[in-house]
Parts: structure tokens; C-alpha cells; sequence
């Protein structure tokens, strides 16, 4: 019997978590709808905004865009998802049946990817359904369904890219050049000045020397 991988069942993991995703976005969605219809002005506002992060955070768990990965960073690690699904369940928790669902499960996802922020060695990054699709098809072809080493990490190239330190901006740049041209200045060596009087002092001494004062002499 062929023993299925480490790689193969973090992987299935990631689907199924892809999976989890959508369909808890598209409960926040609906019962968003559903609170915003049968309550005040001020709520309504709060379902529609959170029914457009919703079905934005739908878009984002197919595909991920640049504009994503720029300015909303932390949706690529857990504690930033579970931040987002605790607050969908604040949001949406209601007396009504749909909303004490709704609001339950979305809390009690997002209290999961907080536990699982804190043992980041044991899951698979959060990546997109394209990506963790086109990884299952990598690894389940002829070949690469083998045990991963300890000391390496199946990673998307965002994931990767998120890891390295950003881009020194070119306010930073200037900065590391005033400090280095300061840095150059205070450990170079000071040069003595230069002594102008020294042929003067060379002469003067010449000139007191016995040798100098025996042809000077005058006979009597």
C-alpha cells in the first residue's frame, strides 16, 4: 500500500481550508443581506460594508492580486485571517438563527487560525486556491510524491517574497548614504599641517653652527 506523503496531505489541508474559506465568506455575505434588511440606518451601513470585504476576501481566496499582497499583507498568514473572521463574527452575530450561525462558526474559524498562528512549523502557508491547486497537480504527478525533508518548505513564490525584507525605499537609500559619508568622515586619519617655518628654522641653525662661525671669522 502506497503511504501518502507529508506534501500531499498539507496540501489537501490547504484545499480543504480554501474551501472552508469561501463558504464562510458567502454565509458573512448572506447574512449580511439579511441583518441589513431588518434593522436601522447605522447597521445597514456596517452589513454593506462588511458584505463588500466579504465577497473582495472571495476574490482573494481564488486569486491573489498584487494589490493584495501591497496593502493588505496580513491576509497572508493566519493571525491576520483569524483577525478578519473574528471580526465577521462580531459583525454578523444577530438573535435571529442565521446570524448566531453565522457569527458562531466565523468566531470559531477565526479563533482556529489564531491557535494555528502560533505553530506556523506544523501547517502550509494560506495561499490561494490557484496556487495550492497548481501545487496538488505538481506533487500528485509521477515522481514528487515524496516525503518533504525537515529543512525545506513548500512555498508559493508570494509566500517566499513576503518572507525577505522589503525594498529599501529611496528616503532609506539617502539616509545609509549620509550615514556612511558621516561614518567615513569621523575614521579618516587627520593629516598634520604642514609646517611653513622649517627652511627658516634650517637656515637660522646653519647659520649658529661652529663650522659657519670659523669661516666667518676674521684674522687679526
Amino acid at each position: 500500500m502506497r503511504m501518502v506523503s507529508r506534501t500531499k496531505v498539507e496540501n489537501m489541508l490547504s484545499l480543504v481550508l480554501n474551501g472552508i474559506n469561501l463558504s464562510l465568506y458567502a454565509l458573512v455575505i448572506v447574512a449580511c443581506i439579511y441583518k441589513a434588511i431588518q434593522t436601522d440606518f447605522s447597521q445597514i451601513v456596517l452589513c454593506i460594508y462588511g458584505g463588500l470585504i466579504a465577497a473582495l476576501l472571495v476574490v482573494n481566496e481564488i486569486k491573489t492580486f498584487e494589490i493584495s499582497l501591497y496593502y493588505f499583507r496580513f491576509l497572508s498568514v493566519y493571525r491576520g485571517r483569524g483577525m478578519i473572521f473574528i471580526f465577521f463574527g462580531c459583525l454578523v452575530l444577530d438573535e435571529n438563527v442565521l446570524g448566531i450561525t453565522a457569527g458562531t462558526l466565523t468566531f470559531a474559524m477565526g479563533l482556529i487560525y489564531m491557535i494555528m498562528s502560533f505553530i506556523p512549523t506544523a501547517f502550509p502557508p494560506p495561499n490561494a486556491i490557484v496556487i495550492n491547486w497548481q501545487n496538488w497537480k505538481d506533487f500528485s504527478a509521477e515522481g514528487l510524491d515524496l516525503a518533504r525533508p525537515k529543512h525545506m518548505s513548500i512555498e508559493s513564490s508570494i509566500a517566499i517574497r513576503l518572507k525577505s525584507p522589503p525594498p529599501p525605499t529611496p528616503a532609506a537609500v539617502m539616509v545609509d548614504l549620509g550615514r556612511q559619508s558621516s561614518m567615513l568622515q569621523h575614521t579618516t586619519p587627520s593629516v598634520p599641517p604642514i609646517r611653513t617655518d622649517m627652511g627658516l628654522r634650517t637656515s637660522i641653525d646653519n647659520s649658529r653652527s661652529p663650522t659657519h662661525l670659523h669661516h666667518t671669522a676674521s684674522p687679526r
